[in-house]
């Protein structure tokens, strides 16, 4: 009888603790592989049997088979449970009289289904591997090893490419799995000098904290981007180059604080989080919106200045706690607050962290407010929740709130924080009810047109007396008007770079009602469309039917326009007026009053924008505003410097952004900040 020496050949055991399962994987003599699947209370001779029976099969010798399993030299009793049986080193030994093979237990070994990485590799630009299917160990204690051209250039999950792999293909393997990127490695080809030069901190600035907070442009919603940044070419716009980009104005900035807004779930593990925590960072879990777009908010901090995150919590913005203002939206007034509150998928986030120099707690918000230009009343209540969360959640320790609060220095929800209350007769109170979910939606009116009757029946628009808008609901219908009018406007600007999404000579056909559905049934809307946005606009300033526009029609157009923003005015003050005396009639005694169709309220704690107020910080075709903010406790910091902002040049070298120099459509806000006390 021959030996097989015992170490060449392993038996691999697995144990899955929760499921109370192990797995045993017994090589086989012709190549192939023996995969038991038992629970972890069972006996192990029970085990060995069936493996017996597998054995048995075809063999035509005879003599007896055993299976026997030595611990340190002596042997393990069958009626051992697999949970007691098997640890590392163990000798499982197959004896068929002819020949007996002894197996090295390997328990718990490492093991992954699959790996990648970011398929787009540029000199200078981290590159971090991912283990799909990973069992048994973390990402971190892979040991990963990375070739160019065949030739090993680098170990460890992150890579970053040097000249010296320029035109080289690069490939990433571990636990016998490999991936190779499919294209060699490049450089950027681009000067991001301006971009950059603002991020750096300053050799004069040593402030006690350096915070960013940035809104990094989801991928989620790439396929909008056609209508929002027709100039933005979609080479540029692949995910992978922007996002590095990102990390590089992250990395570069030398921040201790960072709090991302729109990040990606997928880029959130497989990017950001791998190549932050090899510089230095820690990261809070990802927080991501309620909906089905897997976007949300993560936070970073500095090793160098925090030791741990004590704490996180996620709130919904939706989900309001004052019992007063809950009461409030459940009136039967406010049906349409209530529907958007439902539908809106808003989050935040909050961390402790504890500082390494004192052992102190620092409390850090992120968060993403509504959108909506004309939800600004959605956003003054989302940021009385997110700060009322947050007082209570630091519990008097200091406070910073960041992100993109969708708000302009003159905007409701920035006075709020800024003052630190807003009157229930604040205009933006009004203006916010006349927002209804789904009012000015581009897709829902595309979709009106199609009860239009080809003959021209219901073509009509509103043809009334615009000085008899006395209410809410007829304030709102000229609003959405209004909308539609200056959406209209937008897309036919020759500047603006729409383009329609079917064949253009369905415009040519005699009816223009019929020719302008043909459109809609492709697609198109009044905001990618010149043909439908001709028709809308026509329709709403009484021109007949058609799908061009000529300058007298433009004239007739922005005279239409003028007398619903006039009638629009008049409304509101006459609608304003009924809510500041409703509003006059109650005085505050709580952090939030509701009265009429607005709200006092009041913050929990004292804020100030440490960043200022910037001129902009998002500048995109057809919107420039300062959007994105650092808030900190009053009582608690002072601002030492914030992040000029860049060259004017650089921002419209190509229209606006994002572009080839900036990834986003936001900048990054960096402030620095020291402890009061």
């Amino acid at each position: 009888m021959s030996d097989a020496p015992c170490g060449e050949l392993y038996v691999d055991v697995k144990r899955f603790v929760e499921k109370q399962r192990v797995t045993i994987k017994v090589p086989m003599r012709d190549g192939t592989s023996k995969t038991l699947h038992r629970d972890a209370a069972e006996p192990i001779e029970k085990s060995f049997q069936r493996l017996l029976k597998t054995l048995a099969r075809g063999k035509t010798a005879s003599g007896t088979t055993t299976v026997t399993l030595e611990r340190d030299g002596a042997p393990v009793a069958g009626s051992a449970t697999h949970a007691e049986a098997w640890s590392e080193g163990s000798v499982l030994t197959i004896d068929d009289c002819e020949t007996r093979i002894s197996y090295l237990v390997r328990l718990d070994a490492p093991e992954m289904a699959g790996c990648s990485s970011v398929d787009y590799a540029m000199v200078g630009y981290p590159l971090p591997a991912t283990a799909h299917g990973l069992e048994f160990c973390q990402h971190d204690e892979v040991d990963w090893r990375w070739y160019a051209d065949g030739e090993i250039v680098g170990q460890g999950r992150v890579y970053t490419p040097t000249k010296e792999d320029f035109g080289k293909r690069l490939a990433v393997e571990a636990l016998d799995e490999r991936f190779e990127f499919t294209n060699v490695v490049t450089r950027l080809g681009v000067d991001r000098s301006e971009a950059l030069r603002r991020l750096e901190p300053s050799a004069e600035t040593s402030a006690d904290y350096r915070i960013m907070t940035y809104n990094v442009l989801a991928d989620a919603y790439a396929h909008t981007w056609g209508t929002m940044f027709p100039y933005f070419d979609t080479a540029l716009a692949k995910v992978e180059r922007r996002l590095q980009l990102v990390l590089e104005d992250i990395l570069r900035s030398k921040a201790d604080v960072v709090a991302l807004q729109e990040v990606d779930k997928k880029y959130h593990e497989t990017l950001f989080v791998p190549v932050l925590t090899a510089n230095g960072y820690i990261a809070t879990d990802w927080v991501g919106k309620s909906g089905q777009t897997l976007e949300g908010c993560a936070m970073f901090f500095a090793l160098s200045k925090f030791e741990s995150i004590e704490r996180e919590e996620a709130i919904k913005l939706t989900e309001i706690g004052d019992k007063a203002l809950r009461r409030w939206i459940a009136d039967d007034d406010n049906a349409e607050l209530a529907m958007a509150l439902k539908k809106i998928t808003s989050i935040a986030q909050l961390a402790r962290v504890k500082v390494r120099a004192s052992g102190k707690s620092l409390c850090v918000g992120n968060t993403h407010l509504f959108f909506h230009p004309g939800a600004m009343h959605l956003r003054v209540l989302q940021a009385h929740e997110f700060t009322t969360r947050a007082t209570a959640f630091a519990a008097g320790d200091p406070l910073v709130l960041c992100g993109d609060f969708n708000g302009e220095p003159e905007d409701g929800v920035i006075r709020y924080l800024t003052k630190g209350e807003i009157s229930a007769s604040d205009e933006d109170w009004v203006r916010g009810s006349l927002f209804r979910w789904g009012g000015t939606s581009s897709r829902d009116a595309a979709r009106d047109l199609f009860y239009i009757c080809d003959d021209g029946t219901g073509y009509e628009t509103f043809n009334r007396n615009f000085d008899e808008v006395t209410n809410t609901f007829e304030l709102r219908a000229l609003a959405e008007r209004g909308i539609f009018m200056s959406l209209c406007a937008r897309t036919l600007d020759k500047e603006w770079g729409a383009s329609c999404k079917c064949d253009e000579k369905s415009s040519d056909d005699a009816n223009a009602i019929a020719a302008v559905k043909k459109h809609v049934k492709c697609g198109c809307t009044l905001k990618n469309c010149h043909a439908v946005a001709a028709f809308t606009l026509r329709r709403e300033s009484g021109l007949a039917p058609g799908l061009t526009m000529d300058a007298d029609d433009h004239v007739i157009a922005r005279r239409a326009f003028s007398d619903i923003k006039r009638a629009q005015d008049d409304g509101f003050a006459a609608v304003s007026a009924k809510q500041a005396a409703l509003a006059s009639s109650v005085v505050p005694d709580a952090s939030a009053v509701p009265i009429g169709c607005g709200a006092h309220l009041r913050t929990a704690r004292p804020l100030f924008s440490a960043g200022g107020f910037l001129e902009w910080t998002n500048y995109v075709g057809g919107f420039v505003g300062a959007l994105d903010y650092v808030w900190c406790s009053t009582s608690d910091f002072a601002s030492r410097a914030t992040s000029p902002l860049p060259d004017m040049s650089a921002v419209l070298a190509h229209t606006a952004l994002p572009n080839a120099q900036f990834p986003s459509d936001h900048i990054p806000v960096i402030v620095d900040v020291d402890l009061v006390n």
